[in-house]
């Protein structure tokens, strides 16, 4: 991304919150994200480590 981009979304009553398509796309996300609680905020990212199920 070349600037910054923010919008607001509101977070329902089980606390999702809906990250836009074009920020998934943009970042990479897929089907698991990392989320990190930080001085500044909340960061999400994808996760270092994807986990499997061990059978």
């Amino acid at each position: 991304m070349k600037e910054l981009v923010g919008i607001t979304k509101e977070i329902d009553a089980l606390g999702r919150l809906v990250i836009p398509k074009e920020f998934r796309e943009a970042l990479g996300l897929q089907k698991q994200v990392e989320i990190i609680l930080t001085k500044n905020g909340v960061l999400v990212r994808s996760p270092k480590f994807q986990l499997t199920e061990i059978k």
